[in-house]
C-alpha cells in the first residue's frame, strides 16, 4: 500500500495548532517564571529578617543600623549590609533576581557609592545615621506582624545606593515620593515586604501605605487608611497622626 504524505493544507493546520498552543502556553510559562523569581526574592527577604533577629539577640535587642545615605556619603562599617554578613553569609541573598539596577556596576554620579542590596530597611525601625531611631529595638514594636522592616529598593534613583527608605516623608505625596525610594511593582504588580515578626509577603504598595485624604486635615492631622511603617499607627486603620513637626 502506497504511503501518503502530508498535504500542504494539513501541514499548515498542524503548524497553526502548534502556534496556537505556544501562544496559549507562553503567558503561563512567563508568569510561572516570574512567580519563581518572586518566591526566591521573598526567601531572600526572610533570610535577612532572620539575620536581623539573630543580630538583635547579641546586641541588646537592637535592630540594625542604617549607614548608606541616598546618593551621598556612606558609613560602610555601620551599614546593616555589612553588619549582618556574619548572620546571612551568602551575599547573593541581598540581590533580587529581577534587580537590574545599573548601580551594581557603576557608582552614583559624583560619588563612589554603588548599590549594595536590592532591599532597604524602614528608617523608623533602625538605629538611624548619627543617632537612635524611635523604634530601633524589637521590644518597642507593639505590632510586629503589621510593621514593615524591609522593602525592595528603587533601582534608578539616588536611593538605589542607599540601605534605607524614609516613609516618614511620604505623606505629602505618597505615590510620587514612595516611588522614588521603593520598587513597588517588582513582581507581578507587587513587591515583597518583610515584617518585624520575620514573615514576608508580596503586596501592592497601597496596602502598606495610603493616606485617607477625606479624613485628613492638612497640615494639622493625617489619617491613614494604611500605614505599616510607623509603629505608632500600625496596623493601619484610621488613626490620627500629627503632620506638623514630624
Amino acid at each position: 500500500m502506497k504511503r501518503r504524505g502530508f498535504t500542504l493544507v494539513e501541514l499548515l493546520v498542524v503548524i497553526s495548532i502548534i502556534a496556537l498552543l505556544i501562544a496559549i502556553l507562553l503567558p503561563s510559562l512567563s508568569k510561572a517564571r516570574e512567580q519563581a523569581k518572586q518566591t526566591l526574592c521573598m526567601s531572600n527577604v526572610r533570610s535577612l529578617l532572620l539575620a536581623m533577629h539573630e543580630y538583635a539577640v547579641t546586641n541588646d535587642d537592637y535592630l540594625v543600623t542604617a549607614g548608606l545615605s541616598h546618593g551621598g556619603n556612606a558609613d560602610e562599617q555601620a551599614a546593616w549590609i555589612n553588619t549582618l554578613k556574619t548572620e546571612y553569609g551568602n551575599e547573593l541573598v541581598a540581590r533580587c533576581p529581577n534587580d537590574k539596577s545599573p548601580y551594581w556596576e557603576e557608582p552614583w554620579p559624583s560619588t563612589e557609592q554603588k548599590r549594595r542590596a536590592s532591599y532597604a530597611t524602614n528608617y523608623y525601625t533602625v538605629k538611624q545615621i548619627g543617632g537612635k531611631g524611635p523604634y530601633d529595638r524589637f521590644t518597642l514594636i507593639r505590632k510586629p506582624a503589621d510593621t514593615v522592616l524591609m522593602v525592595e529598593l528603587a533601582e534608578k534613583t539616588q536611593f538605589a545606593v542607599s540601605d534605607h527608605v524614609h516613609p516618614e516623608d511620604w505623606w505629602s505625596n505618597p505615590e510620587a515620593l514612595a516611588a522614588e525610594q521603593v520598587e513597588e511593582e517588582q513582581h507581578l504588580k507587587r513587591a515583597n515586604y518583610g515584617f518585624a515578626d520575620a514573615h514576608a509577603s508580596p503586596l501592592r504598595f497601597d496596602l502598606t501605605y495610603e493616606v485617607d485624604e477625606q479624613q485628613s486635615k492638612f497640615p494639622e492631622f493625617l489619617y491613614f487608611a494604611h500605614n505599616l511603617y510607623d509603629p505608632a499607627v500600625t496596623p493601619g486603620g484610621k488613626k490620627p497622626f500629627a503632620a506638623t513637626g514630624h
